[in-house]
């Protein structure tokens, strides 16, 4: 293990801020140096505008999606209390210096904005800059390694270890199982579905997992909201649009598993996540009683060093603490600002091959469902939501 003052790529050529050709041999010797970062013990004080990084590739096509933000204080690790994307120059390099951009991209969509007095709601578009992406047509190749490069306004230069992708076992097939939880109140029981992943586990090797949930359901929403005063946004330009398919990525509720006890060489079958009814995701408006709402797993093999990060960024997740606290664990992914190796940046960026499988929730499978007041107005305002029906249930 190398100390932060040993890190590789010292000598590694930057790109920022103006893009200039790359040495192939430069990214080898920077492959071959590459060692895990010692983790930082530092004041919470020190991780005021701390650099924060969330992003992977894998080996499907684009876009893929970074965010690059700023850290006001340590708590905000795990209360959203990081900025939103700040500007920067992001790029992927891979071994043989081949350099892909990754982008802002600004994009259209309708926004609730309030005209007052009383309940005076419209919509508007606005130009919205999203995350980093990546092109539609990027891809990461297995056995290709890469390194992620981000040049802040102020002209600093961070840079991540070199991540080689590695094959990811099929994803065999997906189960499903009806769950309640518990609860303290005698009339309302939580309850959703659990997703049980099955896999052939590779032989002799150390293998880490992780999966992510996406997620489709269909709503449809009244044209007024007869249970309560609260007001329904409306966009009189073309009527508004009450049916909409509502997509679900990772980040939409829907709960990340990961797993190291797993038996060597041995077929596996893990709960993978949880898809919680919250009174809309299992409706069925306007789809067949059989496909209520479909799920999507998409399975990773990572890098001890990943699984380490993140276990402990999920430590941090179920730690009380007060707004000051220093963070109760060392932590420190594989990114480095290339002139100031103690500099505390928080990220792990990742190079994964990803295996998928689907499947529908049936309302056969439920044994009772959650009741929410039908949502009213446009339903294009709705995260996720868009009217074109998308592949699973064309």
């Amino acid at each position: 293990m190398k100390t932060a003052s040993k890190l590789p790529g010292r000598n590694f050529k930057t790109i920022c801020p103006v893009t200039t050709a790359i040495s192939a041999m430069a990214v080898a010797s920077l492959v071959l140096l590459s060692a895990c970062v010692t983790p930082l013990d530092v004041k919470p004080s020190a991780f005021e505008n701390t650099l924060v990084v969330e992003g992977f590739i894998d080996d499907d096509f684009g876009p893929h999606v970074f965010r690059v933000s700023r850290l006001a204080k340590f708590s905000g690790i795990r209360d959203d209390g990081a900025t939103p994307n700040i500007d920067a120059e992001v790029r992927i390099i891979d071994q043989n210096g081949q350099v892909t951009p990754v982008r802002r991209e600004s994009v259209r969509r309708k926004d609730v904005f309030i005209i007052p007095p009383g309940c005076g709601i419209g919509l508007n578009f606005v130009e919205v800059l999203t995350n980093y992406w990546t092109p539609a047509t990027f891809k990461g190749e297995i056995g290709n390694t890469y390194i992620l490069e981000i040049c802040t306004d102020d002209n600093k230069v961070y840079r991540s270890l070199p991540q080689t992708i590695r094959p990811t076992p099929p994803l065999d097939s997906l189960h499903l199982l009806f769950k309640e939880l518990p609860s303290l109140d005698p009339v309302i029981k939580p309850s959703g579905v659990e997703v049980i992943a099955s896999w052939q586990d590779p032989p002799g090797e150390d293998n880490y997992y992780f999966w992510r949930i996406n997620g489709i359901y269909r709503i449809s929403t009244a044209e007024d909201n007869l249970s309560s005063q609260t007001c329904c946004p409306f966009d009189p330009t073309d009527n508004g649009a009450r049916d909409c398919w509502i997509l679900e990525d990772n980040r939409a509720e829907i709960e990340t598993a990961f797993s190291t006890n797993l038996n060597d060489g041995q077929r596996i079958s893990l709960p993978v996540g949880f898809i919680e009814d919250n009174g809309l995701r299992f409706t069925g408006e306007g789809v067949p009683s059989e496909k209520l709402y479909h799920v999507e797993v998409e399975q990773y093999a990572v890098p001890e060093e990943a699984f380490d990060f993140n276990s402990r960024l999920k430590v941090l997740d179920e730690i009380d603490g007060e707004l000051f606290d220093p963070p109760p664990i060392s932590i420190r992914g594989n990114i480095f600002n290339v002139a100031d190796e103690g500099e505390p940046v928080i990220g792990f960026f990742g190079a994964y091959s990803v295996q998928k499988n689907s499947i529908f929730i049936p309302e056969s499978l439920l044994k009772f469902k959650q009741r929410d007041p039908r949502p009213c107005g446009d339903c294009r305002v709705r995260a996720g939501a868009r009217t074109e029906t998308p592949e699973p249930y064309q």
